[in-house]
């Protein structure tokens, strides 16, 4: 049976509609239904039998949590042990409205619908639909996205109805999505609240009203050894039926790059999608290029992330490349949702193609204070993976300490020639680079995107690189110590000149 369509107006002639679906849902079926990020797949999460009819219609691993969505704050003291008051103030900034939390359950809330955790994951959506609807099924619904599980997420009711059709009792069809990407999730389980999934609300954007807060570090890894506290931490998410491949580095270079491995494609017979931006649509005279949206607007590169990937296996295509996406407030969750559907394939495009991949194997010196710890431990972590030798002059914890001596000793050690180069975490970044910058033979760029690090080593021959451990996420700093350590520099003789020049002003010092 196929699931009954119900086109919602959006006045008071729904009403009907929401008792049908509240119905439906009480007696433990399923209701497909909008809100403002995804189409969520509705059950009812205090009834184990229908979060288990919500794993099989997804075709969902059963320990992957699903969120409980809500309608009110007081439902929130019915199945959460215990509320931090931290989160009481970001619930008062940012609910109703795109941001899960995660809190220690009551027992009324079956582990059937927490993937058998002791935690639940609680949103209340601002939606009117999705509010509606969860009133009249008694406050509670356990609710995944409508899709297959792996596919791309649906942002309008069609997407519903080609994967679940046949699956689930009903569809509210509400039109297409405002946001297209799922809601931020932060764990309050822990001593200091962690960001689990980004979102629409990003890092910085907690932290006003938080003050600290960490990110999972596993958030971008592809680790199947992960049990998942949120959705989407272990199992391949959002990916099309065709190779997906996200292609780095600077906007020049990414378009040469994808150009060159669309004509390969299609040289081989391949048919070839290509994910781009409304300001490079034009740049690409081989394979099917798909406008995501615009960088001047990241709302809309996040509005149509899903329904383009769902286009491409319309289309039959075989390979798709994408640019990517760094953009300032959602990039980080576009970014995220991008790697995952890709299983982590991500080439580097570098400005010169003779440098493409190619990695410096030399000592790295590194250095932080308490501010930076905790970005350095993603650093050495990544560092270690990459097989790269570094000498680690601390600090080892989060104790408050004073940066200069850390800049002092990993700037020594270049001096000495026992490293080659160096890496510099600080809070912001800018005071470690100072100290830094003030000492012989020290060329120190605080780098907080990928283009500057790749341009720093190219023109200004930098051998320190400084970031800000309370200004970019860990994904952001991995990315830019490739790029630092990958590009060499260029031996261009302007540069040389001007790096001598900048050199010489540090001996006219009175």
């Amino acid at each position: 049976m196929r699931a009954k369509v119900i086109r919602l107006t959006g006045t008071a002639a729904d009403a009907d509609s929401f008792r049908e679906a509240g119905s439906i849902l009480r007696q433990g079926g399923l209701v497909a239904f909008p809100t403002e990020t995804v189409y969520g797949l509705g059950g009812n999460a205090l009834d184990p039998a229908s979060s288990l009819r919500i794993y099989a219609a997804k075709g969902r691993p059963s320990d992957n949590p699903l969120i409980v969505h809500i309608a009110d704050m007081d439902s929130l003291y019915r199945i959460a042990a215990r509320v931090p008051e931290a989160a009481v103030r970001l619930a008062d900034r940012y609910w109703p409205g795109p941001l899960t939390m995660i809190f220690e359950k009551k027992d009324c809330v079956p582990t059937e619908t927490t993937g058998g955790l002791n935690s639940v994951a609680v949103r209340f959506p601002s939606h009117p639909a999705a509010q509606a609807l969860i009133r009249e099924a008694g406050g509670f619904v356990a609710a995944p996205s409508a899709n297959t599980s792996g596919r791309p997420r649906p942002t309008c009711a069609a997407h519903v109805e080609e994967d679940l059709g046949d699956r689930i009792d009903m569809i509210l069809d509400g039109g297409s999505v405002q946001i297209g990407l799922e809601s931020t999730i932060v764990d309050f389980t822990g001593d200091v609240p962690m960001i689990l999934r980004p979102g629409w609300l990003n890092r910085e954007m907690l932290a006003d009203v938080l003050g600290e807060v960490r990110i999972d570090p596993g958030l971008m890894k592809d680790d199947p050894s992960i049990r998942p506290k949120a959705p989407g931490m272990r199992y391949r998410h959002y990916a099309p039926k065709a190779k997906l491949v996200i292609v780095e580095g600077t906007p020049e270079a990414v378009i040469r790059e994808i150009r060159a491995l669309a004509e390969t494609g299609e040289a081989e017979g391949k048919k070839v999608g290509i994910i781009c931006a409304e300001e490079s649509l034009s740049r690409y005279p081989a394979g099917i290029a798909r406008c995501i949206g615009s960088r001047a607007d990241e709302k809309t590169i996040a509005q149509h992330l899903y329904g383009l990937l769902r286009d491409f296996d319309t289309d039959g295509t075989d390979l798709i490349y994408s640019e990517s996406y760094y953009t300032p407030q959602l990039g980080g969750a576009i970014m995220n949702r991008l790697i995952r559907a890709a299983g982590h394939t991500v080439i580097h495009a570098s400005i010169n193609t003779q440098y493409t991949n190619r990695r410096k194997k030399n000592m790295l010196g590194l250095g932080c204070d308490h501010g930076g710890f905790a970005l350095m431990e993603e650093v050495r972590a990544h560092l270690k993976k990459r097989g790269i030798e570094f000498k680690d002059f601390g600090t080892f914890g989060t104790e408050s300490v004073d940066y200069p001596d850390y800049a002092q000793k990993v700037c020594e050690a270049i001096q000495k020639g026992e490293c080659d180069n160096g890496i510099l975490i600080c809070g912001t970044g800018i005071g470690i680079s100072i100290a830094a910058n003030k000492m012989e033979g020290i060329r120190a760029a605080l780098c907080g995107d990928s283009y500057s690090a790749e341009l720093t080593r190219l023109h200004n021959n930098a051998n320190v690189l400084c970031m800000g451990g309370r200004v970019i996420g860990p994904d952001m700093a991995c990315k830019i110590v490739d790029l630092f350590l990958d590009t060499p520099f260029s031996e261009d003789e302007r540069h040389k000149r001007r790096i001598a020049k900048a050199e010489a002003l540090y001996h006219s010092k009175a």
